[in-house]
């Protein structure tokens, strides 16, 4: 490993301010500001700017992800802004020079990964689609190139540098830093929805329930993101349980109904798990899980009375009293498929579009994943897009470590939320987070001494009462 060292003491400490809670606190009370005063354009300038000089003073990568994450969610709610956003573009001058100064001066050795051969095969797939189909104007469109690049070659790219730059000498854990950023990330998703409500309070009291947000799908999606790494993090602090009923009570909030079905499941699945794994705090899960389902029994009309519109839009829509817009797009996808059946039609393709005008620099979306690797990719994506899908199983689950399980509960939350949405098949954010988490599953493996899951629980739990002890000691003496 040839990393650059600087002997530089304040310059060591400023690195280690910049990954700490204190930071993230601070990065969390800017994005609030950003969200309260209206002000994402500048709200990207502050992010952007904080992300280059973090990239430029630092080697630990990792410090630049609730940044990041946290821009994507200040931006989530300028809908068809593509004309607000392309004039000042110039600003991406900025993190790509910072981004080639620290990947050749904090160089590393280069590490390809597990993955990058599935990955290979979807990067070729994803490139190859609408092959013999798409006109060359299509194929070569700026928003064909940021998607077909963005979820082929590019992120290739992207995986095998943060398989290398990831890899840095640390003096924490990894796996309780990444958390609290996913944590943080959950909790401005929380504090966005409620801000809402706030502002438009006078509208959720003249419903009597939920408010319509034209970005519900989105911030549900983080907010499912974030939702396993609360639950699973119960297994040091069982308190932790109680903000993961937050984020689903949250994810209600938004009126989405993938969130309300894939939310729940998600949930659930992160319960089971703590239940099955956790011999110490077992019955203190079991009796919330029952306390929820007692209060949602006694409270169930008050419930319903205030979420109702959500599960009457989820029946109408299952029973086929409304011929949505998806389901036109399901269909339309199926019609792709059969014309086009090895290449499909090409992600850039917008004869769909009299079915459903998306928006300025975005595709004509199926709004399902597979139907979209069917209709767009072919029988050729759909053979890649499975290879990567098994690969990805396997490695989250190879070594069952809490943080590998949480991960893949994590990516399982987005893979529901892609069966209505387009989801992972967004570069940025959400594939760039799966691919983080693929590199974080190959760097910290290399190092992971856990059997299995009981084991992991065990020595996560000892290390928190020997960190507890130790603070209990400091403040005696102090």
């Amino acid at each position: 490993m040839n990393t650059v060292v600087l002997n530089d003491s304040k310059l060591n400490n400023l690195r280690k301010f910049l990954i700490s809670e204190k930071f993230m606190l601070m990065l969390f009370a800017l994005a609030c500001v950003i969200t309260v005063f209206h002000l994402e354009v500048a709200g990207v300038f502050a992010f952007i700017i904080i992300i280059s000089f973090i990239l430029i003073v630092s080697d630990d990568l990792l410090a630049t992800t609730l940044p990041f994450l946290l821009l994507c969610e200040t931006v989530i709610k300028c809908y068809g802004s593509y004309q607000t956003y392309i004039k000042i573009v110039w600003i991406a001058v900025l993190p790509v020079a910072s981004l080639i100064f620290h990947f050749i001066y904090y160089r590393q050795k280069i590490v390809t990964g597990k993955m990058f051969m599935p990955m290979l095969t979807v990067s070729a797939a994803v490139t190859l689609g609408g092959a013999g189909f798409l006109s060359k104007a299509e194929y070569f469109s700026l928003v064909s190139f940021y998607y077909v690049f963005g979820l082929g070659f590019g992120m290739l790219i992207i995986y095998v540098l943060l398989n290398s730059y990831l890899n840095t000498p640390r003096d924490y854990s990894v796996k309780d830093k990444f958390t609290d950023i996913m944590i943080y990330m959950g909790l401005f998703a929380v504090f966005m929805i409620f801000e809402y409500y706030i502002v438009n309070l006078s509208d959720s009291i003249a419903s009597k329930g939920i408010i319509y947000m034209q970005w519900r799908n989105n911030i549900s999606t983080f907010l499912m993101l974030a939702m396993p790494f609360a639950a699973f993090k119960s297994v040091k602090k069982p308190s932790y349980i109680f903000l993961s009923l937050i984020f689903y009570l949250t994810i209600l909030l938004t009126g989405s109904r993938g969130g309300l079905i894939f939310g729940l499941i998600e949930l659930l699945m992160s319960i089971s798990v703590l239940i099955s794994i956790d011999k110490r705090h077992r019955w203190t899960f079991v009796a919330i899980g029952m306390g929820i389902v007692f209060a949602i029994a006694l409270f169930f009309q008050d419930f319903y009375g205030f979420f109702g519109a959500t599960f009457d839009r989820l029946i109408l829509g299952i029973s086929g009293g409304e011929k949505e817009v998806r389901v036109l797009l399901f269909e339309r996808a199926f019609q792709d498929f059969y014309h086009n059946p090895v290449f499909g039609t090409g992600l850039a393709y917008m004869g769909n579009r009299d079915i459903h005008p998306s928006a300025e620099f975005a595709l004509c979306w199926y709004h399902c994943e597979p139907l979209q690797i069917m209709g767009s990719l072919g029988l050729v994506g759909m053979a890649a897009y499975s290879i990567q899908g098994i690969s990805r199983i396997i490695l989250f689950v190879k070594k069952r470590t809490v943080f590998n399980i949480t991960l893949l509960v994590s990516y399982l939350g987005l893979e529901m939320m892609s069966l209505v949405n387009p989801g992972i098949l967004c570069p940025l954010p959400y594939l760039f987070i799966i691919t983080m988490y693929l590199s974080l599953t190959e760097i910290l493996d290399k190092t992971e001494t856990s059997a299995d899951l009981g084991e992991d629980v065990e020595s996560s739990q000892l290390k928190e009462a020997l960190d507890e002890l130790e603070e209990e000691k400091e403040e005696a003496l102090n």
